[in-house]
């Protein structure tokens, strides 16, 4: 049997080395390893490991998921120095390294949604705010072309050219006015759009913490009863 260091695994499996480690530490209870002077080695068995917990975060599973996916296809290593024999068992460094993780995982990707919901909210805010604006701009164009009709007619040939081209040029940016209105009115429906999935994201997320939570409270529980 080869035994390997988290640097290798890293170069064999092409996990950058710091997520290795992660790796090693969250799912230490079904790596077995041995202490090779300073450094802890896994046998090459393990790789094959570490390729499953890449896939299975990858299918977008949290970590306690991949945990539950790891006990039905792997045994669980627990390690006991002969020192420890006959001693209860105390909660090891992996629950407390596996908790931090764990909630800074969960953390980051709730703080990356609330980002992106608020964003999505001031840009729809946003594009409110410039329809209304174009939308009184027209008003008040239709209100000028009312008191321009209604003026007297003159007799002059320059005047009367000068207003039809004055009027035409008002009536083609009516047009246009009610073409940018009507690309607006459809890009606030695709934002509002994405704010619906955000907040489906949300909830899920938090229905995960919430998961999470019971997960950690059971598991303290189970380890203070063997104490």
């Amino acid at each position: 049997m080869k035994w390997l260091s988290v640097a290798e695994i890293s170069k064999i499996t092409m996990i950058p080395a710091p997520t290795a480690r992660r790796y090693a530490s969250l799912f230490k209870d079904f790596l077995p390893s041995k202490k090779m002077g300073r450094v802890t080695k896994y046998p090459d068995s393990a790789v094959e490991i570490f390729k499953r917990i890449v896939t299975l975060y990858n299918e977008g599973m949290v970590t306690t998921e991949i945990e539950q996916e790891l006990r039905a296809e792997f045994p669980r290593t627990i390690e006991i120095s002969p020192s420890e024999r006959g001693v209860p068992v105390q909660p090891s460094m992996n629950l407390q390294a596996e908790l931090s993780g764990a909630f800074a995982e969960m953390m980051d990707k709730m703080s990356r949604s609330l980002e992106v919901i608020a964003d999505q909210k001031s840009i729809i805010e946003e594009q409110r705010e410039d329809i209304y604006k174009l939308k009184k701009a027209f008003v008040l164009l239709a209100r000028s072309q009312k008191k321009i009709k209604a003026l007297p007619q003159l007799d002059i040939r320059a005047i009367t050219d000068e207003y039809d081209e004055r009027t035409n040029a008002l009536e083609q940016k009516d047009v246009e006015l009610e073409v940018a209105t009507a690309e607006l009115a459809q890009e606030n429906t695709s934002l509002k759009n994405k704010l619906e999935i955000m907040e489906a994201e949300l909830m899920r997320l938090r229905k995960d913490r919430r998961d999470m939570e019971n997960y950690f409270l059971d598991k303290i529980k189970k380890l203070k009863n063997q104490s």
